[in-house]
């Protein structure tokens, strides 16, 4: 990740040093950025009660609540005391993956819960392609059983290749597998729009992985 900054003239944050014409303000180094990404995707998405969040049923908490409780409640809660709800607000805004949604100042993660929240999203019928990133070790058990949701609430699909091949790099040698989208709807699978990249489903059976890529 690239450091954010604040433009001087507009307002806006950017990863640009320059904007509108004039040199603009650090507001996050990439270390930081990194850290803070990292811990604001866990609390909204798997443990909100370790920084003392209470999420609503929709997954949304206030931006205010979650800096207070990474700064005062997380238990390594001295390596953020510099944490400030403007940081939280330009990790949202210019999360590469569109991870984070703010609204009405209130800040929740889009998808990748383990935690029991229901968030509306929008069912479609997606006729593309669509990938998904794991690992080889794991590649005999889901040509058996399918690609099961396992501790989160959906199985993660993805429009982006690329994407999809570093979430594999993640748990190991990294194979990613094309999923027929025609396929799932022929099996009365609902496909649901998290973002413009992010397609989720409950599961995924064998015979609606077209391809392997190794």
């Amino acid at each position: 990740m690239q450091n954010i900054y604040k433009c001087r003239v507009c307002g806006e944050y950017t990863e640009s040093p320059i904007h509108c014409g004039v040199k603009s303000e650090l507001i996050l180094d990439a270390k930081r950025r990194v850290m803070l990404s990292k811990l604001m995707s866990g609390l909204l998405r798997h443990y909100p009660q370790e920084a003392g969040l209470k999420l609503d049923s929709e997954g949304w908490v206030s931006i205010d609540e979650l800096s207070m409780g990474i700064r005062e409640k997380w238990r390594n809660k001295e390596l953020y005391q510099w944490v400030t709800r403007e940081h939280i607000i330009a990790i949202a805004m210019l999360d590469p993956k569109n991870r984070f949604e703010i609204k009405n100042n209130k800040i929740r993660a889009r998808y990748g819960h383990s935690i029991d929240v229901e968030i509306k999203y929008l069912k479609i019928n997606y006729n593309g392609k669509l990938y998904h990133g794991t690992s080889i070790d794991k590649l005999d058990m889901i040509l058996v059983e399918g690609i099961r949701s396992m501790k989160r609430k959906y199985v993660h699909l993805t429009t982006d290749i690329v994407n999809a091949r570093e979430i594999g790099r993640r748990h190991g040698k990294p194979v990613v597998l094309i999923i027929n989208s025609r396929c799932l709807e022929e099996n009365n699978i609902e496909v649901y729009k998290a973002t413009d990249k992010i397609y989720l489903v409950k599961y995924v059976p064998p015979k609606c992985i077209d391809k392997i890529l190794h």
